[in-house]
C-alpha cells in the first residue's frame, strides 16, 4: 500500500461517515474509479470497506430500504443464496470456496444495497448521473498520459501494473483497473449520462464529461468499449422513436435467426468479425460461448474448478482454466447455471420496470422518462460489455450501483428530477 493510496483511502472512509446524505454516494464511486482493487485489510478492498461503512451508516439511520416483495430485491437474495451454496461443490486446496463466494456476495449484494440506500429516488440518481462523468476526468487524463508515456501513474494509487500493456504495437492504458477493457467499460457505460448533463443545459460540463468518457475508451484500445459507445450513440438517436422500440427488438431477433440459418453459426459469432482497433480476440469470445454450452454438464449445478480443456489456450495465472472473458459464463463457472440465469433475470427485471414506468410517464405527458432511457442505455452497454470481459475488479461497483438505483427510479411517487432546461444561460 503506497502512502498516496493510504491517504486517499483514509479520506474516503472519513467522507463516507461525514458527508451529507445527498452526497454520501461519492466516496464509493471515487474509489471505484481511482483506486486499485487490492486488499487493504484481510480480504477487504477499499470498495468493500466503503460498502460496509456505508451500509452500517444507512442501517443506523434507518435508510436501508429492502423488501422480499420487490422483484429485484428478491432476485438479488436468490442470487446470493445460490452463490454461497455453490461453494459446497468446489475444492479448498487453492482457496476457501466459502470465503471467496461470500466475498462475491459482499461485492454484488453490498453495492446493490448501497445504491438502494444512497440513490433512493430520481433526484438522488440525477446527482449521481451528473457527478460520474466529471469524476472520470482525472482518470481520462491519467490514461492519456499512460498511453503516451507507458507509465501508469495510478500505480501510486494501487493499480496492479506500473506500465501500460501493448498488443500488436498499440499501447493499452488501464489506469487503476486490472485490464484495459475494464477501464474502457468505465468510460463507455458512463457515456449515456452525458446526455442528461446536456439536456440540463450544462453543456460545458457535458462536453468535458463526454470528452473524458471517449478519451478513456480510446486510451484502452479495445473493441468492446467502442461497441458499447456505439450502442449509446444509437440509443440517443432512437430516443425520439422510443415508443416503437418493439420494432427494433423484432428486427434484431429476425436478423439473428437469419444469420444463424445462412452462416450455420450462432449470432454471437458476429463478435469474430468485430475488430475496431486491431488485434481483437472476438473469435475466442465466440468460441468460448460455444464451448460453455458444449461442457454445460460440467458446470450447470455449482460451477467447476477446471476449464482448461475448453479451449486450445489457457491463462498464465492458473493451469486449470482458460480465459473466461464472458461475465455471464464466468458467473456460471463460479456458481453454476443458476447464477447465469439470475444475472439475466436481474437485467430483465430492470428493463421491464424501466419500460413500464416510461410508458406511464409518456401517458402523463412528462419528458422525465429521459432519465430512465439513459439508465436503460447504460444497462444495455453493461450487458453488451459482459460478453467481452468479466467484471473481476472494482468495475462491479459502477454496474450494481445503477441496478440498485432502478427500484427508486420506477416508483410512481418519486420526486421528479430537475432536468428541464434552467433559466441560466447555457455555458
Amino acid at each position: 500500500m503506497t502512502p498516496a493510496f493510504a491517504a486517499l483511502a483514509a479520506l474516503l472512509i472519513v467522507a463516507q461517515l461525514v458527508l451529507p446524505w445527498r452526497y454520501a454516494f461519492l466516496p464509493l464511486i471515487i474509489a471505484g474509479c481511482h483506486l486499485g482493487n487490492g486488499e487493504v485489510l484481510g480480504d477487504l478492498t477499499i470498495s468493500r470497506f466503503l460498502i460496509m461503512i456505508g451500509l452500517l451508516r444507512a442501517y443506523f439511520a434507518k435508510r436501508l430500504p429492502f423488501t422480499w416483495n420487490h422483484p429485484i430485491d428478491r432476485a438479488f437474495v436468490i442470487f446470493s443464496v445460490i452463490a454461497v451454496l455453490s461453494a459446497a461443490g468446489h475444492r479448498s486446496d487453492i482457496s476457501n470456496p466459502w470465503i471467496t463466494r461470500i466475498g462475491l456476495v459482499w461485492n454484488i449484494m453490498g453495492a446493490y444495497l448501497y445504491a438502494r440506500s444512497y440513490l433512493p429516488n430520481l433526484e438522488s440518481f440525477i446527482r449521481y448521473a451528473y457527478a460520474l462523468p466529471l469524476i472520470l476526468v482525472p482518470l481520462a487524463f491519467g490514461m492519456a498520459s499512460e498511453k503516451t508515456t507507458r507509465i501508469n501513474a495510478y500505480f501510486l494509487l494501487g493499480a496492479s501494473q506500473p506500465y501500460a500493456a501493448e498488443r500488436e504495437g498499440k499501447i493499452r492504458a488501464q489506469g487503476p483497473f486490472r485490464h484495459p477493457i475494464l477501464a474502457g467499460c468505465a468510460g463507455a457505460t458512463t457515456f449515456p449520462f452525458v446526455f442528461l448533463l446536456w439536456r440540463s443545459r450544462r453543456k460545458l460540463l457535458a462536453l468535458v464529461g463526454g470528452g473524458a468518457c471517449l478519451m478513456i475508451v480510446v486510451a484502452c484500445a479495445s473493441s468492446g468499449p467502442l461497441a458499447a459507445v456505439a450502442v449509446t450513440v444509437a440509443a440517443a438517436a432512437l430516443w425520439r422513436f422510443r415508443a416503437k422500440l418493439y420494432m427494433l427488438r423484432w428486427a434484431a431477433l429476425v436478423f439473428g435467426a437469419a444469420y444463424w440459418v445462412v452462416s450455420g453459426r450462432g449470432p454471437w459469432y458476429l463478435m469474430a468479425s468485430l475488430d475496431l482497433v486491431g488485434g481483437s480476440t472476438g473469435w475466442h469470445r465466440a468460441k468460448l460461448f460455444d464451448q460453455g454450452w458444449v461442457y454445460l454438464g460440467e458446470w450447470w449445478l455449482y460451477g467447476t474448478d477446471y476449464t482448461r480443456h475448453w479451449m486450445a489456450s489457457g491463462v498464465s495465472w492458473s493451469p486449470d482454466h482458460v480465459d473466461v472473458t464472458n461475465y455471464y459464463l464466468h458467473l456460471g463457472v463460479y456458481g453454476g447455471l443458476g447464477l447465469t440465469v439470475m444475472i439475466c433475470v436481474i437485467l430483465w427485471r430492470c428493463f421491464k420496470a424501466l419500460g413500464v414506468r416510461m410508458r406511464q410517464l409518456r401517458a402523463e405527458g412528462s419528458e422525465q422518462d429521459l432519465v430512465l432511457w439513459c439508465v436503460g442505455t447504460a444497462l444495455s452497454a453493461h450487458a453488451i460489455s459482459f460478453v467481452s470481459i468479466s467484471y473481476f475488479d472494482q468495475m462491479y461497483v459502477l454496474f450494481y450501483l445503477v441496478v440498485g438505483a432502478v427500484p427508486g427510479l420506477v416508483v410512481a411517487d418519486a420526486k421528479p428530477p430537475a432536468i428541464e432546461p434552467n433559466n441560466a444561460p447555457a455555458t
